[in-house]
């Protein structure tokens, strides 16, 4: 039974980042699947940019929480490209969320159990709705699966 994610908790996923997922081998069999999310954030960022500049600032993005903190990061110029929503490389491959899902993933068996995921609290708070088959632990594919319902639809 599918569960329906909450945008607070999906917002919360995307605090991983837009481009930080590695998949399982199903979810690379299928490179599809990254293409056709690349397409979804293009189309919101080109709804997203009102004035039609090719840049996302901090106007533009109020009210969505995943663009407010990249704004907000370190590193941000101050507004985000197109490009900074495109995904990398035809597979998910984020470096980002790979390192903290290995940290995480203790006793390195491929899954977060709710033990595990206590070094990370937003994780730890939305497990129930993560885990999509209800098993107990979270893979990487379910992330992925996740983040993939994140994209705006057509």
């Amino acid at each position: 039974m599918a569960k329906r994610l909450t945008q607070p908790v999906l917002m919360a996923f995307v605090m991983l980042g837009m481009q930080s997922l590695v998949s399982c081998s199903s979810v690379l069999a299928n490179p599809q699947h990254v293409q056709i999310y690349g397409r979804r954030m293009e189309a919101l960022f080109i709804r997203m940019d009102v004035n039609g500049d090719g840049r996302l600032e901090s106007g533009e993005v109020r009210g969505r929480p995943y663009f407010e903190r990249r704004l907000q990061r370190p590193d941000s110029r101050g507004y985000l490209l197109l490009k900074d929503l495109r995904p990398l490389s035809p597979h998910p491959s984020g470096q980002r969320l790979q390192k903290r899902f290995h940290q995480a993933d203790r006793n390195g068996d491929g899954r977060i159990d709710r033990n595990e995921c206590q070094s990370l609290p937003w994780l730890s708070r939305n497990f129930v709705s993560f885990d999509l088959d209800a098993d107990g632990g979270l893979t990487l594919e379910e992330l992925w699966t996740v983040q993939r319902s994140l994209a705006p639809r057509p």
